[in-house]
């Protein structure tokens, strides 16, 4: 018996991982808490992928919540970069939050840039002028780039 974490991704952006138990006879199984929270998102949500990933490996899952689940083939280098690359075509929420972050921090570093810039020129010319517009620039874009394109779910953290 291994421990491994499965993890079950649904057509809305929900992503469910857990630890499970896998038998030698590649048998999953599942904590009571996680078979009645699948059974119950069964109901309502299309599943669209399941794996497993056991010692560093990913491998398919089979079978559904009514039955059992259990290990399928490993899944290949390129399966595994279309996934990663969907996560990051539709982010959920929290992606978008860091998304937000990250555009406003990178917005800030360009400002930082900006004024070190400004500061540490001995001798000006057209040159630092424009590489300082520019980072202004680049500044605003990424600051209103965070607020429209990744909206506020208007959460606390």
């Amino acid at each position: 018996m291994k421990i491994a974490v499965l993890e079950v991704r649904y057509a809305c952006g929900l992503i469910l991982t857990d630890r499970v138990v896998v038998q030698t006879s590649s048998r999953i199984i599942l904590p009571p808490r996680l078979t009645a929270l699948l059974a119950e998102l069964e109901r309502s949500e299309r599943r669209t992928s399941t794996s497993a990933m056991v010692d560093g490996v990913t491998y398919r899952v089979e079978g559904s919540p009514d039955t059992e689940f259990a290990l399928g083939s490993k899944l290949g280098f390129a399966e595994q970069l279309v996934r990663g690359l969907q996560s990051v075509a539709s982010p959920n929420a929290a992606q978008r939050r860091l998304n937000r972050r990250f555009a406003h921090m990178l917005s800030a570093f360009s400002v930082i840039g900006a004024c070190y810039l400004v500061q540490s020129t001995k001798s000006w010319d057209t040159h630092v002028i424009v590489e300082a517009l520019l980072l202004c620039a680049v500044s605003a874009a990424l600051f209103v780039a965070g607020h429209m394109c990744f909206p506020a779910d208007y959460e606390s953290t």
